[in-house]
């Protein structure tokens, strides 16, 4: 049997670049080396990687895992940097005039950290950093991969391997630069993905691109997802170079973009496999946690609009977090389009499922039903159904609900949810009563709005009409407060109780705010003060926000914009990273997306389906033909 060996990195330029390839195939040794374009600044890839090495040595090396367990903060952990080495480096670096290096490597260096005690964060039962790193810098030596009548020993080297809080174990590939070279990252992840379960039998790994930019991006690559990647890419090229097979097709042009995770084919007429009878599913759910040695009894099934709730009880021994730490698990065993949220509720465990055969969430019919009666104010609004056909209510002149947040990737249903929300207020109030201002920078959430008698200004589109229109709103703020004060009176519900009526209730919708936080800094700036003080101040004088995003990153929920809208409202969103932003805790990555969320009232989370009006109806309740 013949033996061949590669390198992981000249197995990537022989799938991507067919000359490459070819040259390998005449003998030749060509090079593994890109170069940057000319004036591209130097991104010190080497030394990144020797810093981060070092400092995850030291973590979880046996004599530091007790003092390195302590730092539960990025500032302490950046300290530790400084002062082991990053302070040499740096100073090194300025005495060669290599200022603008040092300070975007110390800005690389501190991202990294930040991503490390995020993960401590959302790290259930952390002990120590060995809960999170079971490898770095890990070396793949001559992993034998059968080709045909071959074996070709690959070798290379990992960055880190991981436990991920929610994905479980994974490869992780640190990269400083990203544009063109995603593709190149994404076979590279393949193939590491490919070798380590040979290399650890038994295990199975998702993948994680972590580029620091020096800013800190992630690409979360599901486990099947690299495998189509390796199938469709990697396997021909392999085949060709040591199977004696015929040329493999070019390199598709585009990888398509990863997510969290991938859809998978419905079963038995768009049913999962579990099918949809309480019992039977109760007990898929009990034998499949069976099969992973955990003892689970299912004490109820309720059947929501969109999911299935099960309520189970552990078994002596049994802990939430080793049956939440399952769910990529039973996504797979199951047969589920999506790991399913488990998380522990009061005496039981929540386990949520997709329902095979959803319902649709009409606001029209809830108005019609239970939720007219729950609200109890002009602006009152649905935030949705629970899982046991219960409305979910906030209102607008509660100070715990004054203001919100709201995020949702594309496909979550974000923007069907605040057509309900302004409709749900537009269909019981007049425009004597509240008054809207639309910023809609897609100019797509609210066309067709724009003769409405309820707009309070026309629908903005560009940053300047957004913050003009926020500066009109501290004008009339401050108005306002004069005339409350003239009136006696502390808030508007108290000025319209004495029977005055010339003041309506504003409330300021934005389908999209990171464009302001990510403009200029002085937009950025001016953005958040006007924010914070609406915030603070526009509750008692009846004017209150509701800020949306489909990207909520620490770059657009700046700490600001987050301590000054209570309501927080999650829909489906791309990780555990974004979830955890918005609601202080992992979850909204789970969700089943189209008006699936989960919502912060101040006493828990609760998991709700979203309304939804038809384009024509909604028009209709803005006053529109």
């Amino acid at each position: 049997m013949a033996h061949h060996s590669i390198t992981a990195t000249e197995l990537t330029f022989a799938v991507l670049d067919p000359e490459w390839r070819a040259r390998w195939l005449r003998g030749e040794k060509p090079s593994t080396k890109s170069f940057a374009p000319a004036g591209t600044a130097r991104a010190m890839g080497v030394q990144f990687h020797r810093e981060v090495e070092a400092l995850v040595g030291w973590l979880t090396a046996r004599d530091s895992l007790k003092a390195a367990a302590r730092i539960d903060t990025v500032d302490a952990l950046v300290d530790h940097v400084w002062t082991t080495s990053l302070q040499d480096l740096t100073d090194k670096l300025f005495a060669a005039g290599r200022g603008e290096d040092a300070a975007a490597f110390t800005e690389r260096m501190r991202h990294f950290c930040a991503r490390l005690i995020g993960l401590r964060q959302q790290t259930r039962s952390f002990e120590n950093w060995q809960d999170i790193f079971v490898g770095a810098e890990q070396d793949l030596a001559r992993v034998a991969v059968p080709i045909g009548d071959s074996i070709v020993e690959i070798r290379g080297r990992v960055d880190a391997i991981r436990i991920h809080p929610e994905r479980h174990l994974e490869v992780v590939d640190y990269k400083l630069s990203q544009g063109a070279r995603q593709k190149a990252d994404l076979v590279q992840l393949a193939i590491y993905a490919h070798l380590l379960p040979i290399w650890r039998p038994g295990c199975e790994f998702s993948g994680t691109l972590e580029y620091y930019l020096p800013a800190f991006q992630e690409v979360a690559v599901a486990p099947d997802e690299l495998r189509d990647i390796f199938t469709g890419m990697v396997a021909p090229v392999l085949q060709e170079m040591f199977g004696g097979g015929q040329a493999a097709p070019p390199a598709s042009a585009e990888i398509a973009a990863p997510k969290a995770t991938k859809t998978m084919p419905a079963k038995e007429n768009g049913r999962a496999a579990t099918g949809s009878d309480p019992s039977t599913l109760g007990r898929a759910v009990t034998e499949a946690f069976r099969s992973f040695n955990l003892a689970v009894e299912c004490a109820d099934v309720i059947e929501g609009p969109q999911l299935i709730r099960l309520r189970l009880t552990p078994g002596p021994g049994v802990k939430v977090s080793s049956l939440a730490n399952r769910a990529a698990d039973l996504q797979v065993k199951l047969g589920l389009a999506e790991p399913p949220l488990i998380k522990a509720g009061k005496g039981f465990v929540i386990l949520d499922l997709p329902r095979p055969d959803p319902k649709p969430c009409l606001l029209t019919d809830a108005l019609a039903g239970p939720l007219a009666s729950a609200l109890k104010s002009t602006v009152s609004f649905p935030i949705g159904i629970d899982v046991e056909g219960h409305p979910v209510v906030a209102d607008f002149a509660d100070p715990n609900t004054c203001h919100a947040l709201v995020a949702g990737s594309t496909g979550s249903g974000k923007s069907e949810w605040l057509k309900a929300m302004v409709a749900s207020m537009l269909l019981r109030g007049s425009p004597q009563q509240v008054k809207i201002a639309l910023i809609d920078p897609k100019i797509l959430t609210f066309s067709g709005v724009g003769g409405s008698p309820y707009l309070w200004r026309p629908v903005a589109t560009t940053l300047a009409e957004a913050l003009r229109i926020l500066r009109d709103a501290v004008k009339e703020m401050d108005a306002r407060y004069q005339v409350l004060n003239a009136a006696g009176v502390v808030n508007l519900g108290d000025y319209i109780k004495a029977g005055k009526s010339d003041l309506p209730f504003l409330v300021l919708i934005f389908d999209e705010f990171a464009d302001l936080i990510l403009a200029g800094r002085d937009d950025k700036k001016e953005f958040e003060a006007l924010v914070a003080r609406i915030a603070g101040k526009g509750r008692a004088a009846g004017i209150h926000l509701v800020l949306a995003t489909q990207r909520p990153d620490r770059a657009v929920v700046t700490g600001l914009i987050k301590s000054n809208l209570p309501l927080k409202i999650c829909l489906k969103v791309a990780n555990a990273v974004n979830a955890q932003i918005v609601l202080d805790e992992p979850g909204a990555e789970s969700l089943f997306g189209k008006g699936d969320l989960l919502c912060d009232l101040g006493r828990g989370l609760v998991r709700a389906q979203g309304l939804f009006i038809p384009q024509q109806e909604f028009l209709s309740a803005l006053g529109q033909k």
